[in-house]
Protein backbone atom coordinates (compact mmCIF):
# COMPACT_ATOMS: atom_id res chain seq x y z
CA UNK A 1 0.00 0.00 0.00
CA UNK A 2 0.96 3.35 -0.66
CA UNK A 3 2.59 5.71 1.88
CA UNK A 4 0.19 8.26 0.90
CA UNK A 5 -3.05 5.77 1.19
CA UNK A 6 -1.71 4.43 4.83
CA UNK A 7 -1.24 7.72 6.33
CA UNK A 8 -5.14 8.86 5.06
CA UNK A 9 -6.59 5.55 6.50
CA UNK A 10 -4.30 6.02 9.73
CA UNK A 11 -6.09 10.12 9.97
CA UNK A 12 -9.24 8.56 9.27
CA UNK A 13 -9.30 6.31 11.76
CA UNK A 14 -7.75 8.16 14.40
CA UNK A 15 -10.09 10.96 13.66
CA UNK A 16 -13.18 8.93 13.86
CA UNK A 17 -11.87 7.07 17.09
CA UNK A 18 -11.47 10.60 18.60
CA UNK A 19 -15.10 11.98 17.33
CA UNK A 20 -16.50 8.99 18.76
CA UNK A 21 -15.41 8.61 21.90
CA UNK A 22 -16.02 12.41 22.41
CA UNK A 23 -19.52 12.01 21.05
CA UNK A 24 -19.51 8.97 23.70
CA UNK A 25 -18.45 11.14 26.44
CA UNK A 26 -21.28 14.25 25.56
CA UNK A 27 -23.68 11.41 25.59
CA UNK A 28 -23.18 10.45 29.19
CA UNK A 29 -22.63 14.12 29.90
CA UNK A 30 -19.00 12.81 31.46
CA UNK A 31 -17.97 16.80 32.07
CA UNK A 32 -19.81 17.11 34.35
CA UNK A 33 -20.09 15.56 38.23
CA UNK A 34 -23.68 17.02 38.54
CA UNK A 35 -25.74 18.12 35.61
CA UNK A 36 -28.76 20.32 35.15
CA UNK A 37 -30.66 17.32 35.01
CA UNK A 38 -30.27 16.15 38.36
CA UNK A 39 -30.92 19.09 39.69
CA UNK A 40 -34.36 19.57 38.28
CA UNK A 41 -34.96 15.98 39.45
CA UNK A 42 -34.25 17.02 42.87
CA UNK A 43 -36.09 20.43 43.16
CA UNK A 44 -38.85 18.18 41.58
CA UNK A 45 -38.57 15.79 44.71
CA UNK A 46 -38.73 19.00 46.80
CA UNK A 47 -35.25 19.43 47.69
CA UNK A 48 -33.07 22.45 47.38
CA UNK A 49 -30.50 20.70 44.67
CA UNK A 50 -28.30 17.29 44.59
CA UNK A 51 -27.06 16.40 47.96
CA UNK A 52 -23.10 15.90 47.37
CA UNK A 53 -22.34 14.92 51.05
CA UNK A 54 -24.56 14.68 53.86
CA UNK A 55 -25.55 18.43 54.55
CA UNK A 56 -24.28 19.66 51.38
CA UNK A 57 -26.19 20.93 48.27
CA UNK A 58 -25.51 21.94 44.85
CA UNK A 59 -27.69 24.28 43.22
CA UNK A 60 -26.09 24.84 40.25
CA UNK A 61 -24.28 22.25 37.33
CA UNK A 62 -21.44 21.22 39.15
CA UNK A 63 -18.40 20.40 36.57
CA UNK A 64 -16.00 16.90 37.08
CA UNK A 65 -12.52 17.35 38.55
CA UNK A 66 -11.59 15.19 35.42
CA UNK A 67 -13.37 17.77 32.32
CA UNK A 68 -9.69 19.43 31.83
CA UNK A 69 -8.23 15.65 31.00
CA UNK A 70 -11.04 14.88 28.55
CA UNK A 71 -10.08 16.34 25.15
CA UNK A 72 -6.45 14.59 26.18
CA UNK A 73 -8.12 11.57 26.12
CA UNK A 74 -9.49 11.75 22.49
CA UNK A 75 -6.54 12.76 21.37
CA UNK A 76 -4.35 9.71 22.70
CA UNK A 77 -6.76 7.00 21.82
CA UNK A 78 -7.10 8.67 18.24
CA UNK A 79 -3.27 9.18 17.89
CA UNK A 80 -3.39 5.27 19.21
CA UNK A 81 -5.71 4.42 16.29
CA UNK A 82 -4.04 6.25 13.65
CA UNK A 83 -0.77 4.43 14.74
CA UNK A 84 -2.68 1.18 14.73
CA UNK A 85 -4.26 1.73 11.66
CA UNK A 86 -0.64 3.18 10.21
CA UNK A 87 0.99 -0.15 11.34
CA UNK A 88 -0.88 -2.73 9.91
CA UNK A 89 -1.62 -1.38 6.61
CA UNK A 90 2.55 -2.10 5.95
CA UNK A 91 3.66 -4.46 3.64
CA UNK A 92 4.49 -7.43 4.78
CA UNK A 93 7.33 -9.79 3.48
Amino acid sequence: MQARVRVLAALAAGCAVGVAMMANDHARDAGWAVTANQIADARAYGKPGVEIAPGRFVSEPLPSEHAALLPVKWLLLGAAAAAAVFVGTRRRG
